[in-house]
């Protein structure tokens, strides 16, 4: 009897070790990614200037039950389109550093590949630089929301390392004042549709 329990203990533990981890398993993970990032709609970032590109890191927490929170801290580089420096305001070579709070849930498709879904809040600071003074800056806050979707496939047999294909939609509100009722939505609101390639590691 106790041979067999031995036995049984022995495969057990063999069938468990060979085991690949994955799903509640993983409780956190950081990120790094490279993005592409558009302006869309009728909207001075959309008319004015090229997309933005840049990078960006991330840090999730994942509970038992595929519910989680995330940050996300993204910086992007742009170009005001040629000719359009005055209309836009004088100002060029626009950045902004991004940071986007969301929760997320996660649907494992197989043990390779799982979904996540996120919503949650965002947070910009728009950096711009005189065109006339190089040495000065403007700067203006914007707040909004974001909501975007989450592949990832699976490298190695432990669940640790990751890569994945992201895409999401930004909304963006700064509050620029202007009598004109067109004008001031023109400068205050916009949307941005990115999509982001990018590593991550469980642990």
């Amino acid at each position: 009897m106790r041979i067999a329990l031995l036995l049984f203990l022995g495969i057990s533990s063999l069938y468990t070790g060979q085991k690949k981890k994955y799903g509640p398993d993983v409780v956190s993970n950081i990120e790094v990614k490279i993005i592409a990032m558009k302006p869309i709609g009728n909207n001075h970032l959309s008319k004015l200037l090229t997309p933005f590109y840049g990078y960006g890191f991330g840090a999730n927490l994942m509970t038992p039950i595929n519910f989680g929170i995330g940050l996300d801290y993204n910086l992007l580089y742009a170009n005001v389109k040629y000719g359009e420096q005055n209309l836009y305001g004088n100002i060029g070579s626009p950045t902004i550093a991004n940071i986007d709070l969301y929760l997320t849930h996660r649907e494992m498709i197989s043990e390779d590949f799982s979904i996540e879904e996120m919503a949650g809040f965002s947070y910009y600071r728009q950096t711009n630089l005189l065109v006339d003074a190089k040495s000065q800056k403007t700067k203006d806050n914007a707040t909004g929301f974001n909501l975007g979707g989450k592949a990832l496939y699976t490298l190695d047999r432990e669940g640790y390392q990751q890569v994945f294909v992201a895409a999401k939609v930004n909304f963006y509100f700064t509050n620029v004042y202007n009598e004109n009722a067109e004008i001031k939505k023109f400068y205050n609101h916009s949307t941005f549709f990115s999509l982001n390639v990018g590593y991550r590691y469980n642990f």
